[in-house]
C-alpha cells in the first residue's frame, strides 16, 4: 500500500467529504468484503474528519473466525483512533455483543447513537435494529437462526448464503419497518436527516421533510455502499476497486478505488 494512503491529513487541509457512514461489516462472516473494506478504511482516513461505523463491525465475538484480512481492517481502524485531526465514531450493533469489550479492543468507544453536527446539516446515527420488532420479540429463535446461517455461511456457495439472508430479511419485513421508526424517531427529536443500517438494504427515502438513508452492508459484492455528507447535502455513494475477491462475483477493474453516487447504478 502506498505510503501517501496511510499519511495522516493536516488540520488546514481542505477535504473531499465531512463525514463517512458505513454499516454492517459483519467481520468474521465468509462473506465480508475484507480487503475492500481495508481499502475503504485507508482511503476514508484520507478523505474526511469523521468516519461512523454504524453497528455490526462484527459477525459475533468468536474472534477465532476472524482472518488476517478482518484483523487488517481493525489495525486500520486501531491506526486511525487516536489521531488529533480524525475521529472516528463506533455505534454498537445487535451483532457487536458488550460495548465495553469492543471498546477495549479498537480503542474507540462505543456509543448508541450519535449526531453529526457541521453547522449546515445535523444528521441522526443509530444502527436501527432497537426497531426491529422481530428481533427484540424472539431473541431466543435469532440466535438460533444466526447459529444455522453461521453453518450455512461456511459450508454452502456465498450466492446461497446472501439469498438466504436477502428471503428472510423480506419474510421479516424489517427494511419498511425500520425506516418508518427510524425517521417518526428522528422526528420526534428535531432532525431532519437519519441513517441507519442494520436491514442490509441500502436505500433513501423522504416522509414529511424528514430524509431517510441506510448505508447497507459489506458482505454483498462489490461495489459497497457508504453515506457521504459535504456541505448542506448528504448522499449514498458506492466504493469498489481493482481488487476483488475471486470467490465472489467480478467486479469491473480499474486503475483505482472508485466511488459513483448510488443513484448511477439504480
Amino acid at each position: 500500500m502506498s505510503e501517501s494512503l496511510l499519511r495522516p491529513h493536516g488540520a488546514d487541509q481542505v477535504l473531499p467529504y465531512d463525514c463517512l457512514v458505513i454499516s454492517d461489516l459483519h467481520l468474521g462472516s465468509e462473506m465480508c468484503q475484507a480487503k475492500l473494506l481495508e481499502e475503504f478504511l485507508i482511503w476514508a482516513a484520507t478523505r474526511t474528519r469523521q468516519l461512523v461505523i454504524n453497528g455490526d463491525v462484527f459477525d459475533d465475538l468468536n474472534f477465532k473466525r476472524l482472518t488476517k484480512r478482518h484483523f487488517a481492517c481493525l489495525k486500520v481502524i486501531r491506526r486511525n483512533s487516536d489521531r488529533d485531526d480524525f475521529r472516528l465514531i463506533w455505534i454498537r450493533g445487535n451483532h457487536d455483543g458488550p460495548a465495553d469489550i469492543i471498546s477495549h479492543i479498537v480503542g474507540v468507544d462505543i456509543l448508541d447513537e450519535y449526531v453529526y453536527d457541521n453547522g449546515q446539516v445535523q444528521l441522526l446515527i443509530l444502527h436501527g435494529d432497537q426497531f426491529d420488532t422481530f428481533i427484540t420479540r424472539y431473541k431466543l429463535l435469532t440466535e438460533l437462526a444466526c447459529g444455522v446461517f453461521y453453518w450455512i455461511q461456511r459450508w454452502a456457495p456465498h450466492n446461497t448464503a446472501r439469498w438466504i439472508r436477502r428471503i428472510t430479511k423480506r419474510f421479516q419485513r424489517n427494511s419498511e419497518l425500520v425506516q418508518n421508526q427510524a425517521i417518526e424517531y428522528a422526528r420526534g427529536k428535531g432532525y431532519r436527516f437519519v441513517t441507519c443500517g442494520h436491514t442490509h438494504l441500502p436505500l433513501t427515502a423522504e416522509v414529511d421533510g424528514v430524509r431517510y438513508f441506510n448505508t447497507g452492508t459489506w458482505i454483498e459484492p462489490p461495489p459497497c455502499p457508504f453515506l457521504a455528507v459535504t456541505g448542506n447535502e448528504v448522499r449514498l455513494e458506492t466504493f469498489s476497486s481493482e481488487v476483488s475477491d475471486p470467490a465472489l462475483q467480478p467486479i469491473e477493474k480499474t486503475a483505482a478505488p472508485v466511488v459513483s453516487s448510488l443513484e448511477q447504478l439504480a
